[in-house]
């Protein structure tokens, strides 16, 4: 799927708008929309942002999707423009109707949507997964830089994001202070252990997950030991069934009411090498 983030104003029109604010901003609306995917269809889907055209004030953005593991159970819905487009539309309004606030209150309808009170007392209905974008922190900093930041800059009056051809969302000048993150994510419990874990899927992408078998389930596990990240980077050789003994850091988080499980890799001490298997499959 296409969807496409254009500016408009004075600066825009004469060519001054600084290429590192531009560069930042594509980077930043790249960002929301994997982001809103993940929403969709949740983080085992892996989703990569291309930006495929560049011209006088505006860029457009790609969204490649690919499924691992248990993910593949969802692959006929995938890609689905429409849900995409409507969970970025329904975002950027949330935002300005909760004028950067936190909801006063949020009732959960059965058909997978949300009626939002703000602090106003007015009531919105969207989808559940817009909601979840407005209030995720990554999501809320990308808005704050291609919607709140450039809309601060002289010179740059607007931006309107479009998907095939239609427009699905507007804001102003007038809007960028509501574009920010929306409530901060509160640490419940936070633990260190030390446990040996089965490799079933590693990535050579930084920033992206690892799978892993802990002896009772697979789960998946953000690695944060660069140290050994280099070593991966460098050839180091794995075969599935590997073991590595590293220290695991969960850490259980609290934002906006809602309960989120954290799993970090933060150093491995040791690679035991396993039975013999074939290659693991490397991926990306």
């Amino acid at each position: 799927m296409s969807i496409l983030l254009r500016y408009q104003g004075p600066a825009v029109e004469d060519g001054t708008m600084n290429v590192y604010d531009a560069a930042a901003n594509m980077t930043a609306f790249s960002d929301f929309v994997v982001v809103a995917a993940h929403k969709i269809y949740g983080e085992d889907v892996y989703v990569k942002a291309e930006v495929t055209a560049f011209k006088h004030g505006s860029f457009g953005t790609d969204l490649l999707f690919e499924v691992v593991g248990a993910a593949a159970a969802i692959l006929p819905m995938l890609p689905d423009v429409v849900s995409v487009a409507t969970t970025v539309k329904e975002s950027i309004e949330l935002y300005r109707f909760l004028k950067g606030e936190e909801p006063q209150k949020v009732e959960h309808r059965e058909d997978n949507s949300v009626n939002v009170t703000n602090n106003s007392g007015n009531i919105i209905v969207i989808n559940r997964p817009s909601l979840q974008l407005t209030l995720d922190p990554k999501a809320g900093k990308a808005a704050a830089q291609f919607i709140g930041e450039a809309l601060s800059k002289a010179g740059v009056d607007s931006i309107d994001i479009s998907s095939e051809g239609v427009r699905i969302a507007q804001a102003t000048t007038n809007d960028a202070q509501y574009y920010h993150p929306i409530g901060d994510e509160d640490t419940v419990t936070e633990s260190v252990t030390r446990m040996g874990l089965v490799i079933e899927m590693l990535s050579f992408k930084d920033g992206n997950k690892w799978r892993m078998w802990n002896g009772a389930e697979s789960l998946m596990y953000a690695m944060e030991d660069d140290d050994f990240s280099g070593r991966v980077n460098a050839g180091e050789a794995f075969r599935k069934g590997d073991i590595l003994i590293r220290d695991v850091r969960v850490k259980q988080t609290k934002a906006n009411g809602a309960l989120k499980l954290h799993r970090a890799i933060i150093k491995v001490h040791d690679h035991k090498i396993g039975l013999d298997q074939p290659p693991l499959d490397l991926g990306e």
